[in-house]
């Protein structure tokens, strides 16, 4: 093969090499723009929601243009209005918000959006503002039965997902307030926590804080823990070994089991000005 028709078929093969990129770039593009359409936060438009409250202790994000609502992982960024850091305590019923993030949506009811990056204020609203969204709030909310006795819920970070796990209610000492004003008292007396036969299980892989959300606020809380095993050979009648103390953080109006280990029985006591309860689960 002489010199010339070799370089014109390295040049064929260079060309047909520098089309097939111009190819892929055009298609990625297409790829990418039709993406962004279908996921407006991508572009960085973001979510226009308004904050609505459900509860004493809960909310929603209701996603002003199709009315879905869902929750986030509050980042660090959370502006007021004048551009202000403020915490997720501070925001109030009717407020509209730009969120911020990767655009992907867990599917759930109401639906979780983890992977939020920023949230900011555009507009301060008002309560009256929420009220259309009441049959929301009633769709996922029910009133509390003031014979029962506050539930708690744990709340922890996974990679790319946000979990919330209620917690197995033991022992009890609830007073309560009926219909007719007459102050009663609800007693529960359960087995010890290592002796449960159901218990909540985390699975956890790591030390992992946990929020302690509780529906009703406590006075104070305090924790205990067991190894594992221990309840393996733990018997009913049997002496229960003494639990270890853990220290339970409060900051903000808001309790925190700092981590968590895996493997380990906890129990939770909480005080009210009705009474004490104890929850339980296994990390």
């Amino acid at each position: 093969m002489d010199a010339k028709k070799r370089n014109r078929n390295i040049l064929t093969a260079v060309t047909a090499i520098i089309v097939l990129i111009i190819v892929f770039y055009i298609f990625r593009n297409m790829i990418n723009a039709k993406e962004t359409e279908q996921n407006p936060e991508i572009s960085g438009q973001g979510i226009t929601a308004m904050y609505v409250p459900v509860g004493e202790n809960s909310y929603v994000f209701v996603d002003t243009e199709n009315d879905t609502p869902f929750t986030v992982h509050f980042p660090d960024e959370l502006y007021d209005i004048k551009g202000k850091k403020i915490s997720e305590d501070d925001l109030k019923s009717g407020n509209i918000v730009k969120i911020y993030g990767d655009g992907i949506m867990l599917e759930s009811y109401p639906g979780q959006y983890p992977g939020v990056t920023e949230i900011r204020v555009t507009k301060e609203g008002s309560p009256d503002d929420a009220d259309q969204y009441q049959n929301i709030v009633d769709s996922i909310y029910q009133e509390p039965d003031p014979s029962e006795p506050p539930s708690l819920n744990l709340e922890f970070e996974i990679p790319m997902a946000s979990v919330s796990a209620i917690t197995n209610r033991g022992a009890y000492n609830w007073r309560y307030q009926d219909k007719s004003g007459n102050i009663q008292e609800a007693i529960a007396d359960t087995a010890h926590v290592l002796m449960w036969k159901e218990i909540v299980e985390l699975n956890l892989e790591r030390g992992t804080d946990l929020k302690l959300r509780f529906s009703a606020e406590p006075e104070s809380v305090s924790a205990l823990r067991w190894k594992e095993e221990v309840r393996e050979t733990a018997a009913e009648g049997s002496e229960v070994p003494e639990g270890e103390e853990i220290s339970v953080q409060e900051t903000d109006d808001q309790w925190y089991l700092p981590q968590a280990e895996p493997g380990y029985v906890y129990l939770i006591r909480a005080e009210w000005k009705d009474g004490i309860v104890e929850y339980g689960f296994l990390s």
